[in-house]
């Protein structure tokens, strides 16, 4: 698929990684016990909901997928709309892609053993690896934020992207620089993707019609 015919499937491209990513941390996340629960009360909890404990893994799993090939080519997108392309497209990928990787890693090293602990009655084990599942979030935050930064930036100093796009990225990834408030900037960072993609789906439509 060509760069062109694919900024057209931007949109509906981000919507449907929000729309993954929210079931898997959402619904199917239910009310996971916190940071201080016992091991015996996190043993009950996933032992009883062993099914979308599991179910989370492929969700979100595709949902990532098509993040990597979201921020692939929005690197595309801005190096094409660039004078200059810089290293900022670059980083913005790189961005995504640390993203990603936290999840991914927190998915194989944290929630599958999890489950399995649960399963076999490991208590400490489990006790362990849920209050480190609650309290790893600077790795992914470093990354969105990362992300929505560059992609401001390289918005503002050489895209034809909207400018107010610009500033909204900066200001999303500010927030995930917040410390308490950074909860914000991930849920804001959930709607800035499609609605970026839908941006570059509807520039990309009105350059094409124009030439």
């Amino acid at each position: 698929m060509s760069g062109q015919r694919m900024n057209r499937w931007m949109g509906l491209l981000g919507l449907i990684v929000l729309i993954l990513l929210f079931v898997g941390f959402g619904p199917l996340s239910g009310s996971s016990p916190g940071e201080n629960a016992s091991g015996l009360k996190v043993i009950a909890y996933w032992n009883a909901h062993q099914t979308i404990g599991w179910a989370q893994i492929p969700v979100i799993g595709v949902g990532l997928a098509l993040m990597v090939l979201f921020v692939s080519q929005l690197r595309n997108v801005l190096r094409g709309a660039a004078d200059d392309h810089g290293p900022l497209p670059s980083v913005v990928y790189a961005g995504g892609l640390i993203f990603v990787a936290d999840l991914v890693a927190a998915g194989a090293l944290l929630h599958v053993p999890l489950l399995l602990a649960a399963h076999n009655h490991q208590a400490g084990i489990a006790q362990t690896l849920n209050f480190v599942d609650q309290n790893n979030e600077l790795l992914f935050l470093f990354g969105i934020a990362l992300l929505a930064l560059s992609a401001g930036v390289a918005i503002l100093t050489g895209s034809l992207l909207p400018k107010w796009l610009g500033w909204v990225s900066i200001a999303v990834g500010l927030v995930c620089c917040a410390g308490p408030i950074s909860w914000f900037g991930i849920l804001a960072f959930g709607i800035w993707i499609p609605v970026l993609g839908f941006v570059i789906q509807a520039k990309t439509k009105s350059l094409t019609q124009a030439a």
